[in-house]
């Protein structure tokens, strides 16, 4: 399968997600516009300078799988129909290009994702419109999707938690506490439960970090998320995990701990969310 997709050169979580999911399977080749070096292991930058310190997303991609092309090749390859479809990752941000190839590829083969905290809804009938934020959907061609995050974060082993709740509470502002992934991963695998919430928008990175790192998070206002946000998150759990987690027994931590971790690398991997994209657009 040829994939095409087409993003902005700087950090975008969905995006970003988006794209290491598929160049993390093996049966896809990925081609990109541009070169989204701060993905590959072979970046040189400081990548404390990168948003959210480039935290859970930075140098996850083995260099070899690097494959940007040009837009002179990308006009060729459309007019020889060699991509089976094209991802258009960050459709708010960057929309160039858009009507070349909407005119060279059949519409079902085009995706749009719209990874923006706001609900402001950009809806192109014939294709399929992916909007995280989204608070309802009434048409087969406008599809939920959430943040993700790479399997390799996922904690081996069963960490030993010495205290209850993390210091790690979130904030309004960008800043982060800890100045390395390995410091702010620790946090959360010594902590048997850690505060997550709403911030610009219901998704949050925070959410799939605390459940990757095996420990329990407090959604504080989950019971308000719209139905068609968050929805690979397993609400009705996190919900009965709020409103008990200061009676719960160790036994019933430890079931909580392994059925959120088992939901994490069923339903919340980077891998995943290449799939349901492509499932939704090459299936």
């Amino acid at each position: 399968m040829n994939i095409l997709v087409m993003g902005v050169n700087s950090p975008d979580y969905l995006q970003d997600d988006i794209y290491h999911g598929l160049k993390s399977l093996y049966d896809v080749n990925v081609e990109s516009n541009v070169a989204l070096s701060y993905l590959y292991d072979d970046y040189d930058g400081d990548i404390t300078n990168l948003y959210g310190r480039g935290m859970s997303y930075a140098r996850n991609i083995p260099a070899r799988k690097r494959h940007v092309v040009s837009a002179y090749e990308i006009y060729g390859k459309l007019a020889a129909h060699y991509y089976d479809g094209v991802i258009f990752l960050s459709w708010r941000r960057w929309r160039d290009m858009y009507e070349h190839v909407a005119l060279m590829m059949p519409k079902h083969r085009i995706a749009l994702i719209d990874g923006e905290d706001d609900s402001d809804l950009i809806y192109i009938p014939g294709h399929l419109n992916f909007k995280r934020e989204l608070i309802c959907s009434s048409q087969k061609d406008l599809l939920p999707i959430s943040f993700a995050i790479p399997i390799e974060k996922l904690v081996v082993g069963v960490p030993e938690k010495s205290r209850i709740v993390s210091t790690e509470i979130p904030r309004s502002d960008r800043s982060y506490a800890f100045s390395s992934e390995e410091e702010y991963y620790g946090e959360y695998q010594a902590s048997r439960f850690a505060i997550t919430h709403k911030r610009a928008g219901w998704d949050c990175k925070r959410h799939y970090e605390i459940l990757a790192n095996r420990c329990v998070p407090i959604f504080r206002d989950i019971d308000a998320c719209p139905e068609f946000t968050l929805t690979t998150l397993p609400k009705k759990l996190l919900l009965n995990m709020r409103d008990h987690w200061q009676s719960v027994t160790d036994d019933e931590y430890q079931y909580w701990q392994n059925e959120l971790f088992s939901w994490c690398e069923s339903h919340l991997t980077t891998i995943t969310l290449a799939r349901y994209v492509l499932g939704k657009l090459c299936g």
